[in-house]
């Protein structure tokens, strides 16, 4: 779900969001089998079209509405359209990991991996030792309120224990599969999602 370039700078919170929503309304001009994979939710026109016409009329509105309007039901609603999204550029690269972290008004997501090559040489060292270096993409931003949707949404599909706050399963993204590890960080400070290493998949069977 990258933006491809810098974030917007505008002082809402729905980044992610309004990009999904774009998609969405791009997505509603064609046919269910023309529509891209996880666009095809006829059921949940409703909230899309009242957070896209908020979208279009001020986006601050658009915040307000999905911090203090919108039912605990409706935001996990698009917590599950958006997880796979965000789900889907960590499958590339192994050990990954996306750190969605609440600041302020805020649920901003990072996206942390090794470069390609995995290494770097130590900096004023004639030793030929090498180690990994992280290299960090923003992701883009949400608001803050969607941080307990996002919580609650992967402890119901990842089968998360009642007092459990880290837990491993297996994920999958478009045929990719990926053994992760789901860390809920004390008092709703957001989540981190380490992609362990990549499993069989079916689709390269």
């Amino acid at each position: 779900m990258s933006s491809g370039g810098k974030a917007p700078q505008s002082p809402a919170g729905h980044d992610i969001l309004a990009r999904y929503l774009a998609a969405y309304s791009r997505a509603r001009k064609m046919t269910e089998l023309e529509r891209p994979w996880g666009l095809n939710d006829d059921g949940l026109d409703d909230l899309w079209l009242r957070l896209s016409e908020a979208l279009d009329k001020d986006p601050e509105e658009l915040d307000h509405i999905v911090s203090t309007e919108l039912s605990d039901e409706d935001r996990e609603h698009i917590a599950g359209k958006l997880l796979p999204l965000v789900f889907a550029l960590p499958f590339r690269d192994y050990p990954s990991e996306v750190r969605a972290i609440r600041t302020g008004q805020r649920l901003h997501l990072l996206l942390r991996r090794f470069p390609r090559n995995g290494t770097k040489k130590s900096g004023g060292s004639a030793s030929s030792s090498k180690q990994k270096t992280w290299e960090e993409q923003p992701m883009g931003f949400l608001p803050s309120a969607m941080t307990a949707p996002f919580s609650s949404y992967l402890r119901k599909i990842l089968h998360f224990e009642d007092d459990e706050q880290r837990h491993v399963a297996m994920v999958s993204s478009n045929g990719r599969r990926s053994r992760v590890r789901v860390t809920m960080l004390a008092h709703q400070r957001g989540i981190v999602i380490r992609f362990l290493e990549k499993l069989p998949s079916p689709v390269e069977k």
